[in-house]
């Protein structure tokens, strides 16, 4: 029978309530997590691609108060397809190595 680890609920509960709230088109895990480095207490980075019109201070606010009962600690970072596009030719740019080491969780 197949296992399913409390990482894995946590994560697609994440990803859910990240569906519901901002219909993103990608959501990616990088960091430690992605990189099966982590530590118990270790956050949950996560890069979310969605077009908006919004100011990049402001689109993840909706999933801070979405992710707030959780009982771990989820770091959201919302960029347009065109930023990630942009920043991706950036070698030192977290983006560019969120997409190189990330693992993408939901795609539409």
């Amino acid at each position: 029978m197949l296992q399913v680890s409390a990482t894995d609920k946590i994560l697609f509960e994440i990803v859910e309530r990240i569906r519901k709230f901002l219909d993103p088109e990608r959501v990616i895990l990088f960091g430690s997590r992605a990189r099966g480095s982590a530590q118990p207490e270790s956050d949950f980075d996560l890069l979310v691609i969605k077009k908006s019109d919004q100011p990049r201070y402001k689109r993840s606010a909706p999933l801070y108060t979405a992710l707030a009962d959780l009982p771990v600690e989820v770091e959201v970072m919302v960029y347009t397809p065109d930023e990630v596009r942009e920043w991706s030719q950036v070698p030192q740019a977290f983006i560019t190595t969120a997409l190189r080491e990330g693992k993408v969780l939901y795609e539409k």
